[in-house]
Formats: C-alpha cells, structure tokens, sequence
C-alpha cells in the first residue's frame, strides 16, 4: 500500500511538472500582423490608429501581437505565404484564402489618378507608363492595359510624374503635392472604401476574426472607438454605423 501511495505521489508530480512546462508556452501564443507603414496609423513601435484599435478589439484573448511592418507588396507576400496571421488592411474581395470580419478597420480615401495635363478619358493611357505604390496593384481599377511603373515612396511617384517619366500616377487624395509647388489635373477612379483586417481562412484564422468581430462591437457600444479616434470627422469618416 505504501508503495502505490508513493508510485501515485510521484505520477502526480511528474504530471504537474509536464503542465508548468507547457503551461508557458500555452499563455505565450503570439500571432504576426503584416502592414505597411502609414502615417498616423500604423508605426514601427507598434503605435497608430490601426495598431491600437486591432489591440483593443483583441484585448479580451490571451494572445501576443507581433506587428511587422514593410512594403504593402512584402506585407502581402508575408501573409499569403502564411507566415503572418493578419494582414492589416485591405478591401473585400473574393478570394478564398483569406478571411473577412464583419466589421472594417476604417474607411479609406478616395483613390485618385493625377496627371500633368487634363484627361478626357482613361482610355488615352493605354499602353502609356502608369506608376503607384509598391504592391497597390491600382491597374485593376483602370479600363485599359498600360505600362506599370511600382516605386516605392509617393514623393518619387509624383517626380517621376513632373518630369514628364510618367503619364499619371495613382494615389490617394490626401497625398496629393501642394497645387502651389505642383499643379496636377486629377480624376476619382475609386470611391471610398472600407478598410478590413484579413485573417487565414483556416479554423484559427476564423476564430481570430470572430474575437475581433466580439472586440470590435464592444468598443463601438462602449463609445471607446470614436475615442480612439480623436476628432470626430476621423470617427464619422469610418462609418461604422454602416456594420449590420
């Protein structure tokens, strides 16, 4: 009898000892957000608008987030090759391999095509030089094929468009030089759109969107998104009334 007390003793401790061991690495869970660096809302010390609203809305799991910051083009990369968890943010599309929440990050801006001389339609830059951001993939919204020029800053963009490199150069409204310093003609080749974290579509992936989605509504009813957002054009921007 002595000896199966000590025998069981020991298979009691020796199993507590296999929880703490793995316990660690269970509390530790840690997932990869993929994004690309934008100002005010997603910074390389892990602050901005993005980053903070994504961390409260998964406030409530015990999870670790990594935010890796690169190129929208190596972000993308990232994530498709599954070696991020997030990719923060993007517009729905269909695709299969990623996953959407309900609710969206944010609105975006407007898309807007500029140019050095007034356009009357898109389909005079056929097979011309076009140039955008790296991995912005902005031809898709254009109804004829042209020559596409990536650079990897929007100052280079809008140089390469002043000295005549480029016949236009797409980006976002807000980005647009002083009409001072560099007039350009400009044509809306996309609304607004919301903005929505992508999740794998996997079980975790989906799980991960559902904490969010929870995350998500809780801030709005508590009224802790509009005070993230600091100014209320920036809150009423986002539309978040819109999420049914």
């Amino acid at each position: 009898m002595f000896v199966l007390k000590v025998h069981f003793a020991i298979t009691r401790y020796c199993c507590g000892m296999l929880l703490l061991l793995f316990l660690p690495a269970v509390m530790a869970k840690s997932i990869t957000i993929a994004a690309s660096p934008w100002q005010g809302l997603t910074h390389a010390d892990g602050s901005g608008l993005y980053f903070q609203i994504f961390r409260e809305a998964m406030a409530s799991q015990d999870i670790k987030l990594n935010f890796r910051l690169s190129n929208w083009k190596r972000a993308k990369h990232m994530f498709y090759a599954k070696r991020a968890d997030v990719l923060l943010a993007d517009y729905h599309h269909e695709d299969p391999s990623r996953f959407f929440p309900r609710w969206h990050l944010d609105y975006d801006q407007s898309v807007q095509l500029y140019s050095l001389q007034p356009l009357q339609n898109l389909a005079q830059l056929k097979d011309r030089p076009v140039g955008w951001l790296l991995g912005y993939d902005f031809d898709q919204y254009l109804p004829v094929p042209v020559e596409p020029y990536e650079v990897a800053t929007e100052e280079e963009g809008f140089m390469l468009l002043q000295h005549q490199r480029l016949a236009a150069f797409i980006s976002y409204q807000s980005h647009q030089p002083d009409p001072m310093v560099l007039p350009l003609y400009s044509l809306e080749i996309l609304a607004a759109q919301p903005l929505y974290p992508l999740f794998q579509n996997d079980f975790e992936g989906r799980q991960l969107a559902r904490a969010y989605d929870l995350g998500m509504a809780q801030l709005y009813r508590s009224g802790r998104l509009a005070e993230l957002h600091h100014s209320r054009t920036s809150y009423q921007h986002a539309r978040y009334e819109q999420v049914k």
